[in-house]
């Protein structure tokens, strides 16, 4: 590795690593008082909360990697800059990638631990941190259970399973219940292809009624049937951490053997891309804030770049959110809104790159 590339990273890494902490430090803080009270009310032990904090800092670690590194490009080159480091460099006949190029190989390997470290450490134990809050801290016992191919719900004298659940419409796919009497044997089962709450309650399509009565079973058809049952919506809440609690490979698969199976798969399509999009962020973010700090020049510093960091970081959450709920609304293809951001970040720091003085 020349000099010049070493100082170039250790420079950047040296920006990033206060920018990190100080992206961590106030996430945690900022959990810690809202969730302080909670604490505090219900008796919880000061091992089992800072246990719990433990836990969320890996995944926040992921979150935070891509702001961190856009704030590193735009201080740490305008830094370079305001120090007339980078003329001197220049008039030594060095073009622009020799002092940029090491940040982008640098943020392409950040990209890649983002999602390594998102994957293997974040998301397990966050689901950790989620099974202390609710088992030790709040001590509330969640009815829904899962395993990754099936739903369940105890419901009030209903047993529900349903192969996939989106909550976001409030429809189940490949459901069944088991409706139970008080001594908990099966009275009637209930199949469905689908089952979904039409604001007034819940209407199951093409599926069969099982009446057991006498040791005998009898069976009926139907295209539309209306249910009269006491659980709503926002008692299934719980189902939208489904697909974010699978590792990327296993929701990948199970994705798959959805749409194979001829159910709706979008809501975790989309989730499938938006892990990858957020990953590569870093680099885009990297690339856009090295192209911005070339044309600020020796105007570049420290409050002017966690100012364009704040706001890139805004506008680029803003334009992935209206991506992604599209893609969620079926308005547009999963692929086209989870990575409208990316492309559309990319296309404006490889502009400004083309045109800032090199």
């Amino acid at each position: 590795m020349k000099i010049i590339t070493r100082y170039i990273v250790r420079h950047f890494l040296a920006v990033f690593s206060v920018a990190l902490f100080g992206f961590v430090g106030i996430y945690l803080v900022i959990d810690f008082f809202e969730k302080f009270d909670d604490i505090i009310e219900k008796n919880a032990s000061w091992q089992d909360a800072l246990l719990y904090f433990a836990c969320k800092t890996p995944l926040i670690v992921s979150q935070g990697i891509p702001i961190a590194t856009l704030l590193a490009a735009l201080i740490g080159l305008g830094l370079l800059q305001r120090n007339r480091e980078i003329i001197a460099l220049r008039a030594a006949g060095l073009n622009a990638w020799v002092y940029a190029g090491p940040v982008v190989v640098t943020a392409l390997v950040l990209s890649a631990a983002t999602f390594g470290l998102g994957e293997t450490a974040g998301r397990p134990l966050n689901r950790q941190a989620v099974r202390i809050w609710q088992e030790r801290i709040a001590k509330t016992a969640s009815r829904m259970g899962w395993t990754h191919q099936n739903v369940w719900y105890r419901g009030d004298g209903v047993l529900w399973q349903a192969r996939v659940y989106d909550p976001k419409r409030a429809v189940f796919q490949g459901a069944t219940l088991y409706f139970l009497s008080e001594d908990f044997r099966l009275e009637r089962r209930l199949d469905a292809r689908t089952i979904s709450w039409t604001g007034r309650g819940w209407q199951a399509r093409q599926g069969a009624l099982t009446e057991f009565k006498d040791r005998r079973a009898s069976q009926q058809s139907f295209d539309v049937l209306e249910l009269h049952l006491k659980e709503r919506p926002q008692d299934f809440q719980a189902a939208k951490a489904l697909p974010e609690e699978l590792n990327w490979l296993d929701l990948y698969r199970f994705a798959r053997r959805i749409e194979e199976e001829g159910y709706n798969a979008t809501t975790y399509v989309t989730e499938l891309h938006s892990r990858l999009a957020i990953a590569c962020t870093s680099l885009v973010l990297a690339i856009l804030g090295l192209s911005i700090s070339l044309h600020l020049g020796h105007r570049g510093g420290v409050a002017l770049g966690i100012a364009l960091g704040l706001l890139l970081t805004f506008l680029y959450l803003v334009v992935l959110q209206v991506g992604v709920s599209m893609a969620h609304a079926e308005l547009i293809h999963p692929v086209v809104g989870v990575w409208a951001a990316n492309v559309v970040f990319a296309l404006l720091g490889g502009t400004l790159w083309f045109k800032a003085p090199q």
